[in-house]
């Protein structure tokens, strides 16, 4: 499935992080939608066990304090999975609830998706508590 989003540059920073993380090259050649499903199949199992809160403002390594201003957002075409992109449409409904808001757009939400991947490849990954998940 193709769709079109314009990316945050903390997404794009992100893209990059995971990239050089599960292929140790930075400039891979592997589309941003085979990365982003990437980075959701290796979360699927814990989506509903993720503190998505602490995800958005925790710091990352390369990633939330990267400083590199040649890097912006970026206008794209994702080519994602039917299966990839329904179950993004529904953590997109989900995380209206989690943040308390009317409206959930696609890009921050898979923002949030690398951050959670690049999280739990660096075995700092924020899950609920166990008194949070009753």
């Amino acid at each position: 499935m193709r769709i079109q989003m314009r990316l945050s540059r903390p997404a794009v920073v992100a893209m990059q992080e995971y990239k050089k993380i599960k292929f140790a090259d930075p400039d891979a050649k592997v589309t941003n939608g085979y990365l982003i499903g990437m980075a959701f199949k290796s979360i699927k199992h814990e989506l509903t066990q993720i503190d998505w809160i602490k995800t958005n403002s925790i710091t990352i390594p390369n990633v939330t304090e990267n400083n590199d201003e040649s890097l912006d957002s970026l206008q794209t075409a994702l080519n994602i999975e039917a299966s990839i992109l329904q179950d993004i449409e529904e953590l997109q409904r989900d995380f209206m609830i989690v943040f308390g808001t009317k409206k959930m757009f696609k890009p921050f939400v898979i923002k949030l998706i690398l951050f959670a991947a690049i999280l739990k490849e660096q075995n700092i990954l924020v899950l609920k508590e166990e008194t949070d998940l009753e």
